[in-house]
């Protein structure tokens, strides 16, 4: 609970200032997987938390993982209709270099997708589809070691 509280609070931080909330609908957004969205012609990664992979170039990815992650994204799919929806840009994590040769987190925008006023991230890191992922100003730490997470959630049942 008190990652879940720290996540919230670096969110809200960060999203002081001049970064603005615009109202989206359900309709207006295309689910990837749990933590990414298509919407008004962008893809966007959601921070503050990571899922599971369905498919990555960069590793096999088991299938006890992908079944976690369709459930995420089917969930994320679901809270889309389940309440007032808003989205907020916020600068992506990268570096300098990154930034300037296009790099940037895999050439996604990055964003804040919000459930009546709260990350929605929260409610799938509350019902273990995903995990804390904070980055800092300009670099984020190694991606969660799903394997492992979802190893020790079925030790805990």
């Amino acid at each position: 609970m008190k990652t879940l509280m720290t996540v919230l609070v670096l969110m809200l931080a960060f999203c002081s200032g001049s970064l603005r909330a615009e109202p989206i609908t359900a309709a207006e957004i295309a689910v990837v997987d749990g933590d990414t969205i298509d919407a008004h012609g962008q893809r966007y990664r959601m921070i503050g938390y990571d899922t599971p992979e369905v498919a990555t170039p960069r590793r096999k990815v088991r299938a006890d993982e992908r079944a976690v992650a369709l459930l995420a994204k089917e969930r994320l799919g679901e809270l889309l209709h389940a309440g007032t929806l808003d989205l907020t840009e916020v600068p992506c994590s990268c570096s300098k270099s990154a930034l300037i040769n296009g790099t940037c987190n895999h050439r996604r925008k990055c964003a804040i997708l919000s459930l009546d006023g709260n990350n929605i991230g929260a409610t799938l890191i509350a019902e273990e589809l995903a995990v804390p992922y904070v980055c800092s100003a300009n670099r984020c730490p190694r991606m969660p070691n799903w394997k492992r997470i979802l190893e020790q959630q079925m030790k805990a049942r």
